[in-house]
């Protein structure tokens, strides 16, 4: 089964990650499949918005560790660079993205939602950044969250690796509205927004804001690339990466116990 569906909806490209058995876990055919998903949605003319969803409990998981350690290997360049293209292309497309976004997104998953024009979310949808707790940091992700968030909120949700749900992702950037009816009703209303503004008007808007935006963004992506790559290479990184991926506990994992002094 295709990880990831696509059909146009009267204008409406709806995009959905579709492998809910997983949690829309990152894998290669996962990032092909969207990216495919979002090309085909790009070069149709008749497209005026894309919205991105997911099937089951959990937007998206993030990396698939399991996939991407189990042998004792590390995610290549060809899974990096796929990373960077999904993120790039939903960022950059003609046309605003909506994320809709219903349960937990983890990782990666976050980056997909940062690089949304507009994210719905409900309020119990949860979003962590878990990268530390597995020896890992979320360096691709990284130049799109801080386009969403200041840099103090990202260091505080890469290094607190704490959940935040729907209203607390509302302030500090990362969502931006939260609805108590049915995220369908809200995705709705937007869509009837962009359909009654310009479709050239939208997208100079996108490509405007972005060259305000400090630094070049497909630069930033692709360094981090290279970071990221160098970071996986270390045996350390690896041997902690697969140990979850095996259900053991890496060697830093440790529970805190407050110690009385008496």
């Amino acid at each position: 089964m295709d990880p990831v569906r696509s059909f146009m909806d009267a204008g409406v490209a709806r995009v959905i990650l579709s492998a809910p058995e997983s949690g829309n876990a990152l894998t290669t055919p996962m990032l092909e499949g969207l990216a495919r998903a979002l090309a085909l949605a790009e070069s149709d003319p008749t497209c005026r918005v894309i919205v991105l969803s997911a099937e089951g409990n959990h937007f998206c998981q993030g990396l698939d560790l399991a996939a991407a350690f189990a042998s004792g290997g590390r995610p290549d360049g060809h899974f990096l660079r796929l990373s960077v293209d999904c993120l790039l292309k939903i960022r950059s497309a003609r046309v605003p993205v909506i994320a809709r976004v219903e349960g937990d997104v983890s990782g990666g998953g976050v980056g997909l939602v940062a690089a949304c024009d507009v994210v719905i979310a409900a309020p119990a949808a949860t979003f962590m950044l878990p990268e530390v707790v597995v020896g890992m940091i979320p360096a691709v992700i990284a130049p799109f969250l801080l386009r969403r968030l200041t840099p103090a909120r990202l260091r505080y949700m890469a290094l607190s690796s704490r959940g935040v749900r729907g209203a607390e992702a509302r302030e500090l950037g990362l969502v931006d509205e939260v609805v108590e009816d049915e995220t369908d009703r809200a995705v709705d209303r937007q869509i009837q927004r962009f359909f009654r503004s310009s479709p050239r008007a939208l997208s100079e808007c996108k490509r405007y804001f972005d060259a305000l935006t400090p630094g070049d963004l497909e630069a930033q992506a692709t360094a981090a690339i290279d970071r990221l790559s160098t970071w996986l290479g270390d045996p350390e990184v690896v041997a902690g990466a697969r140990a979850f991926s095996e259900g053991e506990v890496p060697p830093w994992f440790e529970k805190y116990r407050r110690r009385s002094d008496a």
